[in-house]
């Protein structure tokens, strides 16, 4: 599973598809520049979602399952309610 890793100059944006918190975590951002990656995890959850979460443990440092998953500058702030 090759999952993108955290971008170190801007904002890192992991969504799903129906999530009303990364949609406002996206619009929340939007004007950010550069512009934030996102990261639509569909495909990864459905092929193998504890692959995808031990992947995100190592970006984060802990286990987090809930979406989305932002991170600033490489960092992990949490959800949309933390940015």
């Amino acid at each position: 599973m090759n999952i993108p890793r955290p971008t170190h100059n801007s904002y890192t944006i992991y969504i799903k598809s129906g999530c009303v918190y990364c949609a406002n975590a996206k619009a929340l951002l939007q004007n950010e520049r550069p512009q934030p990656l996102v990261v639509n995890c569909d495909d990864y959850l459905a092929y193998n979602k504890q692959a995808f979460l031990n992947q995100m443990q190592v970006f984060i440092g802990y286990e987090y399952r809930t979406f989305p998953m932002i991170f600033k500058n490489g960092e992990f702030i949490g959800g949309y309610t933390e940015t």
